[in-house]
């Protein structure tokens, strides 16, 4: 079930090292839930340690460039993939560091 997208969204982005100032924020189109996906309206975000470890580039792991560094935060399911059978549009969903990510409520 997909329920309508907007029609851009917006992401923070950096790259290890960069620091504070190396956010950069992007527009782009969204995209469509894959299969065990669900597409989030974000309402508000944090950043961990670990993430300012990540824009300090003292990350003990590698860190992909480019990557999001947002892994703390709230929101509502606008849209989901097939398959998915826990939470549905209009639900409200927390992030949590998990290999599972947002969950619900």
């Amino acid at each position: 079930m997909t329920a309508t997208l907007p029609p851009y969204v917006r992401s923070y982005h950096v790259n290890s090292g960069d620091g504070i100032d190396g956010l950069s924020l992007r527009t782009h189109e969204p995209r469509t839930p894959g299969i065990g996906e669900v597409a989030v309206a974000v309402h508000a975000v944090s950043l961990s340690f670990r993430e300012l470890l990540v824009l300090r580039g003292q990350y003990v792991l590698p860190v992909k460039p480019d990557v999001i560094p947002v892994s703390d935060g709230v929101g509502q399911v606008i849209a989901v993939g097939p398959g998915v059978q826990r939470v549905r549009p209009g639900d409200r969903v927390t992030a949590r560091c998990s290999r599972n990510g947002w969950t619900a409520p």
